[in-house]
């Protein structure tokens, strides 16, 4: 049993078994049953926050968000006042650099957070926060043009209308939908697979965390909204096909490599149920903590107008009117927007999914710290009325749960919130702080949770069912299989109790002095243009992530 096994990736984004354990009972997914039922598999606990970019950089690299820099999809900029997308670039030292580095082959195919992509010993189609199949998101140049002469209907994350009602509206269309994605993300998996033998590929689904946000209370038996009808249905068209596709996958791997390797079925977080969302914006302004100001948000002609020319009216109106006149009633509205002033605020709020981001503006330290401590006892006493409740679990202070060489980067304080409750901002909004969550209007009826899912089969894998690792382990944990060493100021560390004790015997653990990175920050702020930016911020507030 020497080591340097083969390794096959497979990442279900938001996987839990929540979802996963019945489907499994009522017999829509026998594969994932059977790796589960020969080989480990148990909890595998996420970062803080527990949200994608954060948790698959950390995946990529064993370090945690700190280290990396990246806890969201945006990182802001403090001396900038901006948001800056996040990039493979703030990442150093994944498990593709190394494997490659290795001499190893290796095969990455849609994971988060690798555009751009990065050069590799092997192919690399990048995942999440890529532009558009325009840019170019794959290595070598040569393979985008391979890959979509080969799955013509290939997209990075082609959900633009998820926000449009489909969910509900056309409930079965919707998941026809995203199970179509799966399958032609499966079908790049098998083109790269095909390419050539070898020694680690990964591929990762998007779709599996998009339709349990949307349609999280049919399938979640402790939700109100629970529906058996629509969980078979879900169950049979989407969460069956995903278990198919992971057995085509697996087939596809093992034909093309000869002897035994290793399978990781891996999520980023789990999934729970979203009930209450706090106005955590207009809360920070109400407090003092945040000034808002009016600033310029373009124009729109008025209704009449509109209707005007709609109608063919207006061509009329041209014809028996002085133009001075008609540019007058054509005049547009200009439009503004109450927005955070952060240069004469305390503290400037981020958010995304679920979380908030808080950063300290005050110049002064005492300030600084002071605010800090008035904030979190103010957060920390928000209840909610129904049920006294805190509207808060947690609130973290960065040094206490980041280390590394991007701390200054990271937020000053990361609020979670409770199981079931959100933060979110609508400055100009009435009403009441807390509200319910609009099962028809909101897209994220079902929201991240810290626990994900770990599955590995092997023959060198010891079977258990209550295996407990972080998702900064499996990288470690990788390298291992691979025979390769483990960098010693690593976070994550190899779960030594996946293995069967002979094979720890004969091949223990090596580690290696961590390469300085050299990281040059502008360097890997500079990766979009202003029209990326924008289309990727549009993109994400479709899915509800922003």
């Amino acid at each position: 049993m020497c080591i340097n096994k083969k390794v096959l990736i497979i990442g279900i984004d938001g996987g839990t078994w929540t979802i996963l354990a019945p489907a499994m009972e009522q017999g829509y997914m026998p594969h994932l049953k059977e790796l589960v039922a020969c080989g480990a598999s148990g909890i595998l606990t996420s970062t803080i926050p527990a949200i994608t970019p954060a948790a698959w950089g950390s995946f990529q690299t064993g370090m945690n968000p700190g280290e990396n820099g990246v806890y969201n999809f945006y990182r802001w900029d403090k001396k900038q006042r901006k948001g800056i997308v996040a990039s493979s670039k703030s990442l150093h030292g994944t498990i593709w650099d190394i494997a490659s580095g290795a001499g190893k082959r290796v095969g990455v195919l849609n994971v988060p957070m690798t555009y751009p992509p990065k050069q590799i010993n092997g192919y690399m189609v990048t995942g999440m926060l890529t532009p558009s199949v325009e840019a170019e998101f794959t290595y070598p140049g040569t393979l985008k043009g391979q890959l979509l002469k080969a799955v013509g209907d290939y997209d990075i994350l082609n959900l633009e209308n998820a926000r449009k009602g489909a969910p509900h509206k056309q409930f079965r269309e919707y998941v026809q939908w995203m199970t179509s994605i799966i399958d032609s993300r499966t079908r790049a998996a098998e083109f790269i697979i095909n390419k050539e033998p070898l020694d680690i590929f990964m591929v990762h689904f998007q779709a599996s965390d998009v339709i349990q946000h949307s349609l999280w209370c049919y399938m979640d038996r402790e939700h109100p909204l629970y529906d058996p009808g629509k969980q078979h249905f879900i169950f049979e068209n989407f969460y069956r096909q995903l278990d198919r596709k992971i057995d085509r996958i697996r087939q596809a791997f093992a034909a093309k490599n000869e002897g035994d390797y290793l399978t990781f079925v891996i999520s980023d977080h789990g999934f729970q149920g979203h009930y209450k969302k706090f106005n955590l914006g207009r809360w920070l302004g109400q407090e003092g903590f945040v000034r808002h100001k009016m600033r310029y948000a373009g124009t729109k002609t008025s209704l009449p107008v509109r209707w005007a020319k709609q109608s063919g009216i207006g061509k009329l109106l041209r014809s028996v009117l002085s133009p001075e006149t008609v540019a007058k009633m054509e005049g547009a509205v200009k439009l503004k927007e109450e927005h955070a002033d952060s240069e004469n605020s305390k503290v400037h709020l981020q958010l995304c999914c679920a979380e908030a981001f808080i950063f300290l503006l005050e110049e002064n330290d005492t300030q600084r710290l002071a605010t800090a401590q008035e904030l979190a006892e103010k957060i920390q006493a928000i209840k909610d009325p129904e049920n006294g409740r805190p509207v808060a679990a947690a609130i973290h202070r960065k040094e206490d749960i980041y280390r590394g060489r991007s701390l200054d980067l990271m937020p000053d304080l990361v609020v979670v919130p409770s199981e079931g409750y959100s933060f979110y901002s609508q400055i100009g909004s009435a009403g009441e702080l807390l509200c319910k969550v609009n099962t028809k209007d909101d897209l994220h009826i079902g929201m991240h949770h810290p626990d994900g899912i770990l599955v590995v089969s092997g023959k060198v894998i010891k079977q258990q069912d209550k295996i407990k690792g972080r998702i900064v382990d499996v990288a470690p944990s990788i390298l291992y299989c691979l025979g390769l060493p483990i960098r010693q100021d690593s976070d994550g560390k190899v779960l030594e109790n996946l293995f069967l004790q002979q094979f720890l015997d004969q091949n223990p653990i090596t580690t290696t002095s961590p390469a300085d990175p050299d990281v040059d920050q502008k360097d890997a702020d500079e990766v979009y243009s202003s029209q990326d930016e924008r289309e990727i911020e549009e993109r994400l507030k479709n899915l509800g992530y922003l």
